[in-house]
């Protein structure tokens, strides 16, 4: 009872969210969609609707310049592809932390899929060309932040030109015949630039801006499922647990297979003590769970706790295989490896938890149970 405690205790404090869009609702299966509930204790502001797709007269400069030589016939989606792609000529960093609007994303030169998306479209039309959004279905990449999980999906731009259709990509990932691809309108990629400065706030656990920011984006597109997650997020974490499960309800409402949601609405029965609802989702919710890798690292720490070593080293190792770019997967794993007997392989394993830790973490602070670095 009191490793089930333990464990429901651990993924209400790793509130999970999402950066970025899962499918929608099907067509033709219309949602009743609630009023957003209010946040309690706090004071509001209001977040200003943003043009994503404001040009500056610099990046109109970048189009003309690079264009200058091509016919309005042929020729203009793949220069400017290759012109913004080019490190020697735009430097375009990716980094998935950092959204921006296209005029903001190209003055910092740097942005996530979505940032580069919005700078890449923007010019696109200034030259004359279709240019949209594609949202690119893939498996969950799950990250920690802050005490936070995070879920990241992908968004990509599409380009064309005289009937053939260019797909320009920052991540520079390659598309798989088996991914689902969705072209999202302006309006949704909109929401989800709102979505993604809300879940920047709920990191840093400023709730008001998060609900700010959350609101925003229910109002520009409603039926975004894991805008409503996130918000419940919001919710839960300031008491307000009827509301979150409202949340919650809506999200799975509008997209059934909506994990996040799914995952922290079971949590809150289970919290509340509604066991009945809680058991009605209970094996869903276990089958996802294990292909999260942050759930598969709680329970080795639980096995951990109980001397089951092999168990443990099991759990990590398939936690290692969904994300091996944690640092803290491999530095529990050497340290059940050391209770195992397996020193040798226990120290290699906390050789690449070194590697791997981020700069604020002291190599101190990464030691083996008798106390070797």
């Amino acid at each position: 009872m009191a490793n089930r405690q333990r464990q429901n205790s651990a993924l209400h404090i790793i509130s999970t969210v999402i950066v970025a869009g899962l499918l929608t609702a099907c067509a033709g299966t219309p949602v009743d969609v609630p009023a957003i509930p209010r946040l309690d204790n706090y004071t509001v502001r209001e977040i200003e609707r943003v043009n994503l797709l404001q040009m500056s007269p610099e990046m109109e400069q970048f189009v003309d310049l690079h264009l200058a030589s091509k016919s309005k016939n042929s020729g203009r989606a793949w220069t400017l592809a290759y012109a913004v792609l080019d490190p020697y000529l735009l430097s375009f960093d990716y980094d998935p932390q950092v959204t921006l609007t296209a005029e903001h994303a190209f003055r910092e030169r740097k942005g996530n899929c979505l940032t580069f998306s919005n700078m890449f479209i923007a010019m696109a039309r200034e030259a004359g060309l279709e240019a949209w959004y594609r949202e690119v279905e893939i498996p969950p990449e799950w990250s920690s932040i802050n005490d936070t999980m995070l879920v990241s999906m992908h968004v990509n731009a599409a380009v064309r030109e005289r009937g053939t259709e260019y797909v320009i990509d920052v991540s520079r990932r390659k598309t798989n015949d088996v991914e689902k691809i969705r072209r999202l309108s302006d309006r949704e990629a909109e929401a989800q630039f709102y979505n993604n400065l809300g879940v920047d706030a709920l990191i840093e656990n400023d709730l008001a801006l998060a609900y700010a920011y959350f609101y925003r984006a229910i109002q520009t597109e409603k039926t975004l499922a894991y805008v409503w997650s996130n918000i419940g997020v919001v919710f839960r974490r300031n008491g307000q647990n009827a509301d979150a499960m409202l949340a919650y309800q809506t999200a799975l409402q509008l997209d059934p297979q909506q994990d996040v949601a799914l995952n922290n609405l079971y949590t809150l029965y289970d919290e509340d003590g509604d066991t009945e609802a809680a058991a009605a989702l209970q094996a869903r919710v276990e089958k996802k769970r294990r292909r999260n890798p942050y759930y598969l690292l709680l329970l080795a720490e639980v096995a951990n706790e109980e001397e089951r070593w092999s168990d443990a080293i099991d759990l990590l190792n398939r936690a290692i295989r969904l994300n091996d770019r944690e640092y803290r997967f491999h530095y529990a794993l050497a340290q059940s490896q050391f209770h195992a007997g397996k020193t040798e392989v226990a120290q290699a394993s906390l050789d690449r938890a070194k590697r791997l830790a981020p700069a604020g973490i002291e190599e101190s602070a990464l030691i083996l149970p008798d106390g070797s670095l």
